[in-house]
C-alpha cells in the first residue's frame, strides 16, 4: 500500500468518527496536531482572562494582552529549541513539554499582575480544555456531529412517524405538569449548579439506558462469512484492490477503542434525534408559557417575586413576558421528555429496525476496510 492510500483511507476512517480505526493512532502525532488551532485559541483566551477593561486604563490592558501574546511566542520558540526543531516551526508531534506550555503560559500575565486567583484559574481551565479537547479530537466528535444532522435530516420522516405516535400523550400530561404550580416552585426557583445538576440526572438517565443496550446494537456488525465478503465490500471506498487474503476467516478482535469509535457511530445520530425532540418542545413550552401565563401568574405560583423579565411583548392590551423562571421550567420538562424519548426509542422495533437498516451498513463497510487496511499493514 502507497502512502498516499495510506493517508486517504485513514482520512476516510476520521470522516466516519472511528479514528481508532488507524494502526498506531498516536495522541502526539494525531489528536493534539490535528488539535493546534484549537489550542492557540484557547491559550490566548486563557491569558487574556488577565485584562480588566472594567477597571485598568488602555495601555495597562495592552500591555497584559501584550504579554500574553508575547508569552506564547516565547512558550513556542523555547519548545522548539528545546526539542531542537526550528524556531518558529509547527510542530509535526505534540508532547507533554507542549502541553505543559499550554497550562502554564496563559497563568503568566495574571501572576505578572499579582492577579493569583486569575492565575490559578487559568491554569484549571486550560487543564478543563485539554480533556474536552483530547475527548473531542481523539474520537473525532466533530465528524461524528456532521455525520449525524447529515443522516437525521434522511430518517426525518421515520422520526416524525414515531414522534406523532408516541408524544400526544405525553405532551398531554407534559402540558398540565407546566401549568401546575408545585412545578414552578420546584424548577423555577432552582438555579446554577443544582438546576444543571437536576436536568443532568434526566440526561444521564437516558444516557445510561442507551449505553445498556449498545453491545446488542453492534452484535454481529464485525462477522464476515469470508474474505471475499470484506473485498466485495471496501469496492468504492479507499480500501479497494488492497490485496486480502483468497482464504480463511477475517479476525473478529476489536480494541476498547475500536469499540467505543463503533459504539459511538451506532449511538450519536439517535442522540442527535433525542437533543433535538427535546429541544423543539423546550421551545413549545417557553411558546406556550410566553403567551398563556403572565408574570403576576408566576410570581404566585413560585410565591416569590417577580422573576426576571428578558422579554416583554403587548397583545390585546395584555403583556407577554418571557421570564428567568419560565425558561427554567420549560428546560426543566424538556429535558423530563429527551428521558422518556429515549426509552422509546430503544424500545421501539420498527424504528429500532429502521434505525439500524440506516446505520449497520456504514459501520459494517468501516469494519471491512479495516480488516484490508490492517492486513496490509501486516503483510
Amino acid at each position: 500500500m502507497d502512502r498516499s492510500q495510506h493517508k486517504e483511507i485513514e482520512n476516510w476512517f476520521i470522516s466516519r468518527g472511528v479514528p481508532h480505526f488507524i494502526t498506531n493512532y498516536s495522541a502526539r502525532t494525531d489528536i493534539w496536531t490535528r488539535a493546534l488551532p484549537f489550542l492557540i485559541v484557547a491559550y490566548l483566551a486563557g491569558g487574556l482572562n488577565a485584562l480588566n477593561l472594567a477597571e485598568w486604563s488602555l495601555g495597562r490592558n495592552l500591555v497584559a494582552a501584550g504579554l500574553t501574546i508575547a508569552s506564547l511566542i516565547l512558550g513556542w520558540s523555547v519548545t522548539n529549541l528545546v526539542l531542537q526543531r526550528p524556531f518558529l516551526a509547527v510542530p509535526k508531534e505534540i508532547g507533554k513539554p507542549e502541553l505543559v506550555a499550554f497550562v502554564i503560559g496563559p497563568a503568566i500575565p495574571s501572576a505578572v499582575f499579582q492577579q493569583w486567583g486569575d492565575s490559578f484559574q487559568a491554569s484549571i481551565e486550560g487543564l478543563a480544555i485539554l480533556g474536552v479537547i483530547y475527548v473531542s479530537s481523539s474520537f473525532a466528535l466533530g465528524h461524528l456531529l456532521s455525520w449525524a444532522l447529515r443522516n437525521s435530516l434522511s430518517q426525518a420522516a421515520m422520526l416524525g412517524r414515531l414522534l406523532a405516535r408516541a408524544l400526544p400523550l405525553l405532551l398531554l400530561f407534559t402540558t398540565f405538569l407546566f401549568v401546575n404550580a408545585e412545578v414552578w416552585q420546584v424548577a423555577g426557583q432552582l438555579t446554577g449548579l443544582p438546576y444543571l445538576l437536576g436536568v443532568g440526572i434526566f440526561f444521564s438517565l437516558g444516557a445510561a439506558f442507551v449505553l445498556s443496550r449498545i453491545p446488542r446494537s453492534i452484535s454481529g456488525l464485525n462477522k464476515f462469512s469470508s474474505w471475499n465478503e470484506v473485498k466485495q465490500i471496501i469496492v468504492g471506498t479507499p480500501a479497494e484492490g488492497l490485496p486480502v487474503p483468497a482464504e480463511g476467516m477475517p479476525p473478529e478482535e476489536l480494541s476498547t477503542s475500536e469499540k467505543i469509535d463503533l459504539a459511538l457511530v451506532t449511538t450519536f445520530n439517535q442522540s442527535v434525534q433525542i437533543t433535538f425532540v427535546a429541544v423543539v418542545l423546550t421551545l413549545f413550552f417557553t411558546l406556550f408559557g410566553f403567551l398563556a401565563i403572565s408574570i403576576d401568574t408566576q410570581s404566585a405560583w413560585m410565591m416569590t417575586e417577580k422573576s426576571h423579565v428578558f422579554f416583554t411583548w403587548t397583545l390585546s392590551g395584555r403583556n407577554l413576558v418571557v421570564t428567568e423562571s419560565l425558561l427554567r421550567v420549560a428546560g426543566f420538562l424538556g429535558a423530563f421528555i429527551g428521558m422518556y424519548f429515549t426509552v422509546v426509542l430503544a424500545t421501539d422495533e420498527t424504528y429500532r429496525s429502521e434505525f439500524m437498516e440506516d446505520t449497520s451498513p456504514l459501520a459494517h463497510e468501516a469494519l471491512a476496510v479495516r480488516l484490508a487496511y490492517k492486513h496490509s499493514h501486516e503483510a
